[in-house]
């Protein structure tokens, strides 16, 4: 296995990735899988752990990311979920419902998606195994990673783009790419300098995350729990050091979240078991608590001639409904499919620009709308409506709530939604 550390750049590259966290990985991995013969460069500005390194997990920490049936696959094509699943929980059956109401949903794999992944809806893989396994499958490939590697400028060229990086002895280095990838997360440098803009919306919000203990096993249940506040999601960790675990996203008004925050661990269960309620059993402990501001992100241009935007960078949802990591990870996978046809018809060298030309990124940007347009909507409108008072809107949601109690059809599609497997 090749070890992950700081290498010299080529100067010449297809397709370079700015920013090596999980969206930029994923495609690095992607295309590697789907573009064999391409030169693919991944900057990182913050130094890698060697991918050789164990890992030593703790039993509670702060970040986890729930991915979907539909992901599962991806990750199954890409030879990774067998790693995958020694951190993974799998979700079995989500179970919806609001607070004050009798009414909700169970939605299981089984019987509403047929077409899940290994009878899963998704799993839920904490963040701290996610990445260092992604990176350490990028140790087995092709992939010029390169890290540290703060990007300075960029300047676009005919042929594409040209990077200067620094490196991490304060060395500057120029790399010259056919495709640039913008990669680097919500509040995008590289998108400013680019003259990249988006649209915000501000939910006026604060999501609470961490990792809670379990008095009994969860059963592989994920809670998604609407309250007057706002919205409660309680996922499935893997069992560690004895004892059952969850990962909580608990949102509210920001200055009641950041009260929360600050109380003792006895005084933080406490709060959080009279608003979460018994459903999952007894709350017995709490990880560190960190607190997020919740927005709406949506960049107003995904892609030019040379440039494609992945990630946050490109689309940052409410956390929720767990549509973020997903959506991203679909959106690589189809962008390193459309260029491996392209090469498949036109052969590695395929026009002047390549990965970079117009036609090409514009095909792909039309096939992504769809499930894009499909799935912000649902994590931007789901929140609001439950966290509403409004009567009408609460009799609105209630008769949702009926539906998806009785119809199957609605439980069906709902599901599908959620395990990524809509389209």
């Amino acid at each position: 296995m090749t070890s992950i550390e700081q290498t010299p750049g080529s100067g010449q590259s297809d397709i370079a990735i700015v920013g090596g966290g999980m969206a930029g990985a994923c495609l690095a991995l992607l295309l590697s899988h789907h573009c064999p013969g391409l030169k693919v460069s991944l900057l990182e500005r913050h130094p890698l752990p060697n991918s050789d390194a164990a890992l030593n997990l703790p039993s509670f920490d702060t970040r986890a990311t729930a991915i979907a049936a539909g992901s599962l696959q991806i990750f199954e094509q890409l030879g990774l979920w067998s790693q995958l699943r020694e951190y993974a929980a799998p979700i079995a059956r989500v179970q919806v419902s609001d607070r004050g109401h009798s009414l909700g949903a169970s939605l299981h794999a089984g019987r509403e998606v047929a077409a899940s992944f290994d009878g899963m809806l998704g799993a839920v893989v904490e963040n701290a195994a996610l990445g260092p396994l992604l990176h350490r499958a990028l140790g087995n490939t092709d992939v010029e990673v390169l890290a540290p590697a703060e990007v300075v400028r960029v300047t676009m060229t005919e042929q594409g783009a040209s990077i200067i990086w620094r490196d991490g002895a304060g060395a500057e280095r120029a790399l010259a790419t056919r495709l640039l990838v913008v990669a680097d997360g919500t509040g995008s440098p590289l998108c400013r300098q680019l003259g990249i803009a988006s649209e915000e919306v501000d939910y006026h919000q604060q999501a609470l995350v961490t990792t809670v203990g379990l008095q009994r096993d969860h059963g592989g249940v994920a809670y998604e729990r609407f309250t007057d506040s706002g919205p409660m999601a309680l996922l499935p960790l893997p069992r560690r050091d004895g004892m059952h675990r969850a990962a909580l996203v608990w949102t509210g008004e920001p200055g009641e979240m950041e009260r929360l925050a600050s109380l003792p661990e006895a005084e933080f269960i406490r709060h959080l078991q009279q608003a979460f309620g018994w459903r999952a059993g007894r709350l017995v402990r709490a990880g560190k608590v960190q607190g997020y501001p919740l927005k709406l992100s949506l960049a107003r241009e995904q892609v030019r001639r040379g440039v494609v935007l992945v990630g946050n960078c490109a689309h940052f949802l409410h956390p929720v409904a767990g549509q973020g990591f997903n959506l991203t990870l679909r959106d690589c996978d189809a962008l390193a499919r459309a260029i491996g046809r392209a090469m498949a018809e036109k052969g590695t060298d395929f026009g002047q620009s390549g990965p970079g030309e117009l036609d090409l990124l514009q095909a792909y940007w039309r096939e992504r709308q769809h499930d894009q347009q499909l799935t912000i909507g649902f994590s931007d409108r789901i929140p609001p409506l439950f966290a509403s008072r409004s009567l009408l809107l609460s009799g609105l949601r209630q008769a949702g709530m009926l539906g998806l109690a009785l119809a199957p059809a609605l439980r069906a599609g709902f599901a599908r939604q959620a395990a990524g497997l809509a389209l």
